[in-house]
């Protein structure tokens, strides 16, 4: 009988384990988490934040479904080291488990800059990120009507979260240091109408800023901005972006350049180590999403149970809702104007739609405010990444 062993408990472990339970009805696979519950959906933790949803309503898989596959789940149970001669990990409680494939799906952190003044308690403990569900609890317990909230970077979850705080009552000051929001999803005109919709809702921003320092003031915390500027706040949530957690890949000895390197098949520099989602990287690029991590896990898991599987890449394409606002970004969006557009926006409706093409090819595009225009861009775009006459259809000319 073969011995599979994943550490982690995200999309990517999740979705190895089902392929590797297809491909191997026998195998033993135990599962390890650091956390204390089964996979859940991270891109609703703001939901969490603001009450509007319970807990319970974020598990994607509960108890059944790691018990219908035959998965031995350790909650609770961080993996510290891992020896590849001897083929075996080792808990931080000391207990060995042998494998004969290993994947890490450890995930990432949430990215704290080096703020001088965070290394006060009194300041950290003030001081907030939201990767994790004990983050969103943590952070709703001190949440609440009248509450000042600095939120220091303008990235899509902190937008949200911000939101879920904003609607129990806290004023919510974003503090980024790109000049527009959200620069990966939006170029200039979307962006600016992205902020100005947020502004409406009560949003302060104060872009193109860097926190220089984070002060005790006895009134709260003070944040000090390169331009001078003060402000005040209870409470300071950190939205950075996600640094992959490399800990136990670096004791393995494995390759990393901006994460852990990996083929085509999920393989490691290391024989019968696998790597997938937000920990790996692939033809150099790092995707940091959700479905590159379901198909990266898909894929390794199918190889480390011997079926044939390869990773081509993900379109980058996120659809969302950003403070309620429907936001949909995907393939190239060319913020910087290197391609031909159609670009339509009525601003009293809060809507923006862009397709990038080449010559009528999809290339990407950009759809604010308009849930069934992105799908049906989306549609095209997979389909065969033709402008067609019913997506020329959603630019009228005025």
């Amino acid at each position: 009988m073969k011995r599979f062993v994943i550490i982690g408990n995200g999309p990517a472990a999740n979705s190895a384990a089902e392929a590797i339970r297809k491909q191997d009805q026998s195998a033993s696979v135990v599962m390890f988490s650091r956390e204390s519950q089964g996979h859940y959906y991270t891109p609703a933790l703001p939901e969490l934040v603001s009450g509007e949803k319970a807990a319970g309503k974020l598990i994607v898989h509960g108890p059944q479904w790691y018990e219908r596959l035959g998965i031995d789940l350790r909650l609770d149970c961080p993996v510290q080291d891992a020896n590849p001669e001897r083929r075996l990990v080792t808990t931080a409680e000391g207990e060995e488990v042998g494998y004969d494939a290993l994947l890490l799906a450890t995930g990432g952190n949430a990215f704290v800059p080096p703020i001088p003044g965070t290394d006060d308690q009194k300041v950290t403990s003030k001081v907030f990120t939201l990767r994790t569900m004990a983050d969103a609890e943590r952070i709703k317990a001190v949440a609440g009507k009248g509450r000042r909230v600095a939120l220091i970077g303008g990235g899509l979850l902190g937008l949200e979260a911000g939101n879920g705080l904003r609607r129990t009552g806290a004023h919510v000051e974003v503090v980024e240091v790109f000049p527009r929001l959200l620069p990966r999803q939006t170029d200039l005109q979307g962006a600016k109408l992205l902020q100005e919709l947020l502004e409406n809702m009560g949003f302060a921003f104060h872009l193109g800023r860097k926190t220089e320092q984070i002060a005790r003031m006895p009134d709260g915390l003070e944040i000090r901005l390169d331009n001078g500027t003060r402000l005040t706040a209870d409470m300071i949530l950190i939205s950075a972006g996600v640094r992959p957690e490399l800990g136990l890949a670096r004791k393995l000895g494995l390759a990393v350049d901006k994460a852990v390197l990996v083929d085509d098949r999920m393989r490691t520099s290391l024989a019968n180590v696998y790597a997938a989602g937000d920990v790996c990287e692939h033809r150099g690029r790092y995707y940091g999403i959700w479905p590159a991590a379901v198909e990266q896990g898909r894929v390794a898991g199918t190889n480390m149970a011997g079926g044939p599987a390869e990773y081509a890449g993900t379109m980058p394409s996120n659809s969302l809702k950003v403070a309620g606002i429907a936001l949909t970004a995907f393939g190239e969006i060319d913020a910087e104007g290197r391609h031909e557009s159609l670009i339509f926006q009525d601003q009293a409706k809060g809507l923006y739609r862009k397709v990038v093409h080449d010559q009528g090819r999809m290339l990407g595009g950009i759809f604010l405010g308009d849930d069934q225009g992105a799908r049906a861009a989306l549609a095209a775009m997979r389909r065969d990444q033709v402008v067609s006459p019913e997506i020329q259809a959603l630019f009228p000319v005025e």
